[in-house]
């Protein structure tokens, strides 16, 4: 007996897009412009390039050399800066030190993490900043750490031979559309060989 029906593609509940301007790669492959990330996926931007990050809730604007790995309602900077404006909380991880919104309402506030130096500010809302002391940080305000041997530097190309390959998210969306409309409609079907 044969069953005959599409090809399901098996993946991760989506997490958030990528919107890139430039050079972004995504797991180091290059991406097109838009594309569906999940957590635990790293984000990079090369020179003159930009990527907003979209999730519930949330966006994030990785700027130009900046590298980061997304999570849910959580982005670790490696080096680079980001501009993240949320309403659900989004935390920002850097060097041991988190940020976190604690306004209610919309929170923006940039991370900058240079050679050397971590500097985070709050553009609206309240955040708070925890370095194993907690720092509460309104909107004008800045805090700047010194971080001897914290080293950054451009993010340079790679090698994308272990990269995964990234399905653009209309594509993902309209199999499973495909694959749903099938199995509701009974179009998937049983096949017998012919007898002999």
């Amino acid at each position: 007996m044969l069953l005959l029906c599409p090809v399901t593609v098996l993946a991760m509940p989506a997490q958030g897009t990528v919107q890139a301007q430039g050079a972004v790669r995504v797991n180091g492959a290059n991406v097109p412009s838009s594309t569906t990330i999940f957590a635990g996926d790293k984000v990079e931007t090369l020179a003159d390039s930009t990527a907003t990050i979209s999730a519930q809730g949330t966006v994030i604007r990785l700027e130009p050399n900046s590298s980061a790995i997304f999570s849910d309602k959580a982005l670790d900077l490696g080096c680079g800066s980001v501009l993240v404006s949320t309403s659900m909380g989004a935390v920002v991880r850097v060097a041991g030190i988190s940020i976190t919104p604690a306004s209610q309402g919309t929170t923006k506030f940039r991370v900058s993490q240079g050679t050397g130096v971590l500097k985070i500010s709050v553009e609206e809302g309240s955040a708070v900043v925890d370095d194993g002391a907690k720092h509460m940080l309104s909107a004008g305000q800045s805090l700047s750490r010194q971080r001897p041997g914290g080293a950054c530097g451009p993010v340079t190309t790679t090698s994308q031979a272990s990269s995964k390959i990234y399905i653009p998210a209309a594509v993902v969306a309209a199999v499973s559309g495909v694959v749903a409309y099938c199995a509701v409609n009974g179009f998937c079907s049983e096949s017998s060989p012919a007898a002999p």
